[in-house]
C-alpha cells in the first residue's frame, strides 16, 4: 500500500504563516549560537592561579554586602575557580572553602608579579587613539564589553602588564584595554 502526501514542503512551510516561520528561524540560530560559543568565553569559565594584588577581603558571597570571611594579604596566591559578575570565586588554599573577592585586588600570576611591585600605576585621564575594544579581563582572549571610538576620554585606576583597567565616570561598564591604544590626556 502506498501513502501519498498531496501537500508539498513547499505549502506546508507557507502553512505555518510567516511569524511562525521567523519565530522558528530565531530559535534555531540562537540553539546554533549556544552550541558553537566556546566555553572560553563565558565568564564564569575563568580559572587559574592568580595573586593578591593588595590586601584583600575575602568574603561568603559575591558582593559587599556578605560577610568577610577572612583578609588575605598582598601576595598571597589564590585559585581562581570561577566568576560572578566583577567577583572572583576563590580558594585561597586547596581544600580551603570557596570565597569571593573584588577582581581589582587580584591579577593572574604572571600579570600580578609587575603590579605587586611598588610602581606607581599610571592611574589618570587618558584618549584613546584609535578605535579601541574595551574587554572584560586583561588580555584579548577576555569577552568585549564595548566599543570605544578614537579620540576619547578614558579613566586609568590601575595597570595590569599591558593592559589598563578603566572605569566610566558616567556609569559605563568598567574594562581592560591595551597601553598602545591611548596616551595621556593633556589640555591644550
Amino acid at each position: 500500500m502506498e501513502y501519498s502526501c498531496s501537500r508539498t514542503a513547499d505549502s506546508s512551510v507557507a502553512a505555518m504563516g510567516s511569524k511562525s516561520l521567523q519565530a522558528l528561524t530565531i530559535g534555531i540560530l540562537l540553539w546554533l549560537a549556544n552550541a558553537f560559543v566556546p566555553a572560553a568565553l563565558d565568564a564564569s569559565a575563568i580559572s587559574g592561579t592568580y595573586i593578591a594584588t593588595a590586601n584583600v577581603s575575602l568574603r561568603s558571597g559575591p558582593g559587599v554586602s556578605y560577610p568577610v570571611l577572612t583578609t588575605l594579604p598582598k601576595g598571597t596566591k589564590i585559585n581562581v575557580v570561577g566568576r560572578q559578575g566583577y567577583w572572583l570565586k576563590v580558594e585561597s588554599k586547596p581544600g580551603d572553602a570557596l570565597g569571593y573577592i573584588d577582581e581589582q585586588f587580584a591579577a593572574p600570576e604572571g600579570i600580578a608579579e609587575n603590579s605587586i611591585t611598588n610602581k606607581p600605576p599610571p592611574k589618570g585621564v587618558y584618549r584613546t587613539l584609535v578605535d579601541v575594544d574595551l574587554r572584560q579581563g586583561p588580555g584579548a582572549s577576555y569577552p568585549i564589553v564595548a566599543r570605544l571610538p578614537s579620540g576619547i576620554k578614558v579613566h586609568v585606576v590601575r595597570t595590569e602588564g599591558d593592559w589598563l583597567r578603566v572605569e566610566s565616570k558616567h556609569g559605563g561598564k568598567p574594562g581592560y584595554l591595551e597601553k598602545k591604544f591611548v596616551e595621556r590626556w593633556t589640555e591644550n
